[in-house]
């Protein structure tokens, strides 16, 4: 009866974990034209110290747009 328990609970944590904010990696400088691109194609974007992170699963598409 534990085991099953145990089981569902790990893999109900498991869930719960994937749903945290995306990791963020660096894209480029800040720059008006960097941040335009960004903004027309809806992808997500912070900036820090002048640089411009985005989401780990937009890379592919801001790779698309704004290369």
């Amino acid at each position: 009866m534990l085991k099953p328990l145990l089981l569902a609970s790990s893999l109900l944590l498991a869930g719960c974990a994937s749903s945290e904010q995306p990791k963020t990696v660096p894209w480029g400088e800040e720059t008006p034209a960097q941040i335009e691109r960004l903004k027309a194609h809806d992808i997500e974007f912070t900036v820090k110290d002048g640089q411009v992170l985005i989401p780990k699963n937009q890379i592919e598409e801001a790779t698309k747009c704004c290369t």
